[in-house]
């Protein structure tokens, strides 16, 4: 959202009750929280202050959203519309906004849209599967398994971003990460490098941080819990696991699973440093190289994955959730 101009008290437009409607927005994940009503007294205590302050026509009185419960709305920004009739407090929410616990109060689906969501859906599943039948498939030495030739490599858009992909595709799969995975996380956890873009997204949606696993170290080891070997089909190295420490809970989200190499080093580290992996999800798995199954056996964990992919590069399962 663009700043086009500036706008003061004076010109905001209340309607016959001295009231004006207010959406609230969460600054870091961009989510809607609640919709209410200010009038002027609240807008003023709002600036003063710096937390949102609403007015309640059920009480015919000032409120500030969290005096009782301590889930205040810090305010990060406030925007008005182009009537100026309507307000924009854009916040960060000290805990759940709704009275029910939720953290947003627009968490009930509307029933008569599945329809038109459903179609929505397809639409991108559908320009997933495109992406697919344009890829190529890339062959490298296969490093693993000195029994093997070659890796197959796929180059799309979804993982790769060759070519760049359409953005609603990536939010989409972003948004179907998010879904599918559990919010009672401390960190998102992203192996470097393919697995960034996505892992970025959906951490901005959780609102919790993202911490990288590097190829290289750091000048420090202040933030290292580990340095482990890995070998997945096609490369092999050493990864430098910074920013995580005993008992947080993680997320961990990468690009592709295949042969499960990258999973099984990182997972191995995790368990014995007492880091418990609460999720672990990737874009897209190659079920012909089996490593999903090789992670749920050795380690007990289902690895979460959106798109299926035979060795012919076809799409065999798109999830839709």
């Amino acid at each position: 959202m663009k700043i086009v101009s500036e706008t003061s008290l004076e010109d905001l437009k209340f309607n016959e009750y001295g009231l004006a409607p207010v959406v609230v927005q969460d600054y870091v994940t961009r989510e809607v929280l609640m919709f209410a009503y200010a009038n002027k007294e609240a807008i003023t205590k709002t600036a003063e202050t710096g937390f949102a302050h609403f007015w309640s026509r059920s009480r015919k009185k000032l409120w500030l959203k969290g005096e009782t419960s301590g889930n205040l709305l810090e305010i990060a920004e406030v925007r008005i519309d182009c009537d100026y009739d309507t307000i924009l407090y854009i916040v960060e929410p000290y805990g759940p906004t709704c009275h029910t616990g939720m953290k947003s109060c627009f968490h009930n689906k509307f029933r008569n849209t599945c329809m038109v969501e459903n179609k929505y859906e397809q639409e991108v599943v559908s320009e997933i599967i495109s992406y697919y039948e344009k890829a190529k498939i890339i062959k490298r030495k296969w490093v693993k398994d000195p029994t093997k030739r070659t890796y197959e490599f796929i180059l799309n858009g979804i993982t790769e971003h060759v070519p760049p992909p359409n953005p609603r595709v990536i939010t989409w799969i972003a948004n179907k990460i998010n879904s599918i995975t559990s919010d009672d996380i401390d960190k998102v956890v992203v192996p470097e490098s393919l697995g960034i873009p996505i892992g970025t997204l959906v951490s901005q949606i959780k609102g919790k941080p993202m911490t990288i696993v590097r190829k290289r170290p750091f000048y420090s080891d202040e933030y290292l819990l580990e340095k482990v070997k890995y070998a997945s089909g096609y490369e092999k190295g050493v990864y430098y696991i910074y920013g995580v420490k005993k008992n947080d809970n993680i997320l961990i989200i990468d690009d592709t699973i295949s042969t499960g190499g990258t999973l099984e080093a990182l997972l191995e580290s995790f368990i014995k440093n007492g880091v418990r992996v609460v999720d672990v999800a990737c874009i897209m798995d190659k079920v012909f190289y089996h490593g999903s199954e090789k992670i749920e056996s050795k380690f007990g964990i289902k690895v979460k994955s959106l798109i299926k992919v035979d060795k012919t590069m076809n799409v065999i399962k798109c999830t839709l959730v």
